[in-house]
């Protein structure tokens, strides 16, 4: 089946990857109205940065998404940035430790916020109980696929 054949509107894959590509637009959009120059990749390493204080590479690794290779070029931007800095965490020379830098710590209230904003509008006229369902659904989805694909490995 070519893709003109494919009905999006009744694939749960094609329209949950389609609204995903909206809101993150989107997202990116209002960072750079709100003066925040990150990518939405840029963006899931800092939240998890926020979250954790510091951390090593494959742990953002392993949170974002991305193979390490990939991480170590966002590190690099944001590092260029100075919104974090790496350091050895252990003997190993391979394993850097990331943490947030004052300016990191800074940008997280501005763009959390701008984050909170952009949900709301993204979310604005959706029923809260279909909402809820939704997203109900999706994390149920995402669990399945997940414990399904490590079975057939």
């Amino acid at each position: 089946m070519n893709r003109c054949e494919c009905p999006t509107e009744e694939s749960l894959g094609c329209m949950t990857n389609h609204s995903a590509m909206a809101a993150r637009n989107f997202l990116t959009r209002q960072l750079a109205l709100h003066g925040i120059d990150m990518t939405i990749e840029q963006f899931k390493v800092m939240v998890f940065l926020w979250k954790e204080g510091s951390s090593t590479q494959q742990n953002i690794a392993d949170f974002v998404g991305k193979d390490k290779t990939s991480i170590t070029r966002l590190i690099v931007g944001l590092e260029k940035r100075s919104l974090i800095q790496r350091a050895i965490a252990c003997q190993d020379k391979r394993c850097n430790l990331v943490t947030l830098t004052p300016q990191g710590i800074a940008l997280e209230k501005p763009t959390m916020a701008v984050l909170a904003e952009a949900t709301c509008y993204i979310h604005r006229g959706i029923d809260p109980e279909e909402l809820a369902i939704t997203l109900r659904v999706l994390k149920q989805m995402c669990l399945m696929l997940n414990y399904t694909s490590k079975e057939s490995e």
